[in-house]
């Protein structure tokens, strides 16, 4: 049996409250949405990036940079999925941070070696 791809894979956040079609939507990981752009931005990055890093990178469907609370919602997701991860110290095993803001800091996250070989795939 062949193992999902992110471009195909089954995960998503939706309310029991919402209809069907809501539901088949958060199952499938499409070519240009939210999720797809993190998944390919931080395939590219070599030392991960913050939610932050992502804000102008990720667009909706309008073109439009998604905010950074939105791109901080589908690394949650993605790391829900084991796609993604906090970056972590390798002597302290925290997740390393990155100035974002006047003195506010930022998680930094990166593609698992799972999410890295089925982003590619």
């Amino acid at each position: 049996m062949n193992e999902p791809t992110l471009w195909g894979g089954d995960f998503g956040k939706v309310g029991n409250n919402h209809p069907e079609t809501s539901h088949k939507a958060a199952m499938n990981l499409k070519a240009g949405t939210q999720k797809a752009q993190i998944v390919k931005q931080l395939f590219m990055a070599k030392e991960g990036l913050t939610a932050f890093e992502l804000y102008g990178k990720i667009l909706n469907n309008a073109g439009h940079p998604v905010s950074t609370n939105q791109i901080a919602t589908r690394l949650l997701e993605l790391r829900e999925y084991g796609a993604v991860d906090f970056r972590r110290d390798p002597i302290t095993g925290l997740p390393e941070t990155r100035t974002t803001s006047g003195s506010n800091e930022g998680q930094v996250q990166e593609l698992t070696q799972w999410g890295r070989n089925h982003a590619s795939g």
